[in-house]
């Protein structure tokens, strides 16, 4: 190569490597001195909250995990969506760090503050001393670590630990109802005396917290305790506390039933066979919380179908009216619904056999928002056969379709004008 050419290409290159250094720059990661920490299981049912499964059994129990620790991730990203030196660090176990993003950073709203730590073997001793000092490794100034179990933990008792830590403080506590603490914080101050911190604890007692204090006091930190004191939930006897901040009743976490939404226009040929349907083929009559009927002006004899149907079964059929157009319908079902569960059905529309069992299966996986039944067409051989090869490619594709969009949404099988869609509330 000459040395033109050579010259040519350098003055080339060099500033194609600056733009690229500049659009590094500019899209990396702002720099964020403080860190919370939060600790928490994946909710599997057995071996999540095990001492809330006398009284909620074990799909209650892991249900109650999977709300408190979406709750608490709210509450903390509430708090840094004000405070931009903020991340958050979720120390899991239980599971793979690809579970835990599948039902979390959803909840996060997308955001690039969330990191993923498997919590270390060991006491719980252990566990905290490396999320403090892991903590300080990425060169933060303060780490505050909490539990998922505190559903009363506010943005403001952050803002109290945080300003205490950076107004000289070396170590916050947040003491708890039970003789523990539900946070506990450090600044950079004192990460030569986190090694020593945690040892000697009686870990599950009422002496926790006591004994945390006068260990600091014993190596000499600086301590400020909190005003603000909360309760985990940890038993039945806790139960208040999660139901209050979550406004949620107990019968939620362990008998959730559905509220089905059917909108109508003129549906007087097909609605009761519909609604037929949904009683005969839920598992059992008692999981239908509701049935509503949102009509948008049917002008036959619709409506009063739905009203004779309804003196004829035990479950609550409900007809409310709204503007036409199914959006509006459906938004307007909604509105009344006091179901767990959501199921938004046409009016021509049969489910399968019980739907409402396939259907929560699929919600209950963490990260799951929402989903759908295959689709498929009512056909005979008197349609003749090419129509039915035609509905037989159209179903094929369709469903195809809908799997690669649920993939691609944290939902399964979902897509834009399903007939017999579902959610939770």
């Amino acid at each position: 190569m000459s040395s033109a050419v050579m010259i040519v290409a350098a003055a080339v290159s060099v500033p194609f490597i600056a733009i690229l250094l500049h659009k590094a720059r500019k899209h990396r990661k702002p720099y964020r001195k403080k860190v919370i920490s939060i600790f928490t299981r994946f909710p599997s049912p057995g071996v999540t909250k095990t001492r809330l499964i006398p009284c909620l059994g074990e799909e209650g129990a892991s249900y109650a995990q999977r709300r408190m620790t979406e709750h608490i991730l709210e509450r903390m990203k509430k708090y840094c969506r004000h405070h931009d030196d903020t991340d958050i660090a979720v120390w899991y176990n239980g599971s793979t760090e690809d579970n835990m993003r599948y039902w979390l950073i959803p909840k996060s709203g997308g955001d690039n503050f969330m990191y993923f730590f498997q919590q270390p073997s060991g006491g719980l001793g252990e566990k905290l001393r490396e999320a403090a000092l892991s903590g300080f490794r990425g060169n933060r100034e303060y780490v505050v670590i909490i539990g998922s179990d505190i559903p009363g933990l506010e943005p403001g008792v952050m803002e109290e630990a945080f300003d205490a830590l950076g107004g000289g403080t070396e170590m916050v506590l947040g003491q708890a109802e039970d003789g523990g603490y539900f946070l506990v914080g450090f600044s950079k101050a004192a990460v030569h005396k986190i090694g020593a911190v945690f040892d000697g604890i009686d870990w599950g007692t009422e002496k926790v917290f006591q004994q945390q204090c006068a260990k600091a006091k014993e190596l000499d930190i600086n301590l400020k305790i909190l005003n603000t004191k909360l309760s985990d939930v940890d038993t039945e006897e806790d139960l208040s506390v999660l139901e209050g901040a979550l406004q949620i009743h107990r019968q939620s976490l362990t008998d959730r039933k559905w509220s089905v939404i059917v909108p109508t226009m003129n549906e007087e040929e097909n609605i009761i066979r519909t609604l037929q349907t949904v009683c005969q083929n839920c598992s059992s009559e008692a999981r239908i919380q509701e049935i509503i009927v949102c009509d948008g002006g049917s002008k036959d004899n619709t409506v009063q179908k739905v009203k004779d149907f309804s003196q004829r079964v035990s479950v609550p059929v409900k007809v409310t009216h709204s503007q036409p157009g199914r959006g509006f319908q459906l938004k307007h079902g909604v509105e009344g619904a006091t179901g767990d569960f959501l199921l938004f059905l046409h009016s021509d529309t049969h489910l399968p056999s019980n739907f409402d069992v396939a259907a929560e299966s699929c919600l209950k996986r963490p990260g799951n928002v929402g989903g759908s039944f295959a689709w498929s067409v009512d056909t005979d051989r008197s349609d003749g056969w090419f129509f039915n090869l035609e509905m037989r490619i159209l179903k094929y594709f369709t469903n195809r379709r809908i799997q690669n969009h649920g993939t691609n949404c944290h939902l399964e099988i979902m897509p834009c004008l399903q007939p017999a869609m579902f959610t939770t509330r």
